[in-house]
């Protein structure tokens, strides 16, 4: 992987696109890509050269979504941020599964912009999350109890509170309290944070 930091981003507004070029190029020597919106982007993905994708997701663009699954075909050369203004849970999982870093509604805390990018390349350059941090997520995931750590699997592939009592058999309060512990156990103030973690420890794990 070269050591050049290239920086691709999608978002149909100049001012927001200009915003994040000039955060990110007084945070690190990056080159930054302007694309208008994802088909732009996703015209010349082929072409363009390897490095991380800021991605604005419209839930009403068709562009967006087949970029996502693009990039996500291309992980060897891309790695992307995704973030939207739309609060959407069923939205985020999908994006986590298709290989994003991380998922950011806006407004958003910039240093968490900046997190993410330096996770991308760290993926990118390393093809792994830093040691460190996955170090951290699992031993956050290890306090879980075997109910706690059912339910939140659960939840992070998107299952409602309804949906885990049923398929559980058990009492939809109790799956209320699994999911209020779990989340404190791994200091998550939120599901889309337990995604996030569970998606650095790579968790759970793959069956088979």
């Amino acid at each position: 992987m070269t050591a050049r930091r290239i920086i691709h981003i999608v978002d149909d507004e100049a001012i927001v696109r200009a915003s994040i070029v000039s955060l990110v190029q007084a945070h690190g020597p990056f080159e930054c890509r302007e694309y208008a919106d994802g088909e732009a982007c996703l015209a010349v993905i082929d072409a363009i050269e390897p490095g991380c994708v800021v991605l604005d997701l419209q839930l009403d663009e068709v562009g967006g979504s087949k970029l996502i699954r693009a990039l996500a075909e291309r992980q060897d050369r891309f790695r992307m941020v995704v973030v939207t203004g739309l609060s959407d849970l069923a939205t985020a999982i999908e994006a986590f599964r298709f290989g994003a870093v991380d998922f950011l509604h806006k407004p958003y805390e910039m240093r968490a912009l900046l997190d993410a990018i330096d996770r991308g390349f760290h993926l990118l350059e390393q093809g792994g999350e830093p040691p460190a941090l996955v170090a951290e997520a699992r031993a956050r995931l290890a306090r879980l109890t075997p109910d706690e750590a059912r339910v939140l699997a659960l939840l992070i592939q998107g299952g409602t509170n309804q949906d885990i009592a049923r398929m559980l058999g058990v009492d939809s309060r109790k799956v209320q309290i699994d999911r209020a512990r779990a989340l404190a156990a791994i200091d998550a103030p939120s599901i889309l944070a337990a995604i996030r973690t569970a998606a650095i420890a790579g968790w759970p794990p793959a069956a088979g």
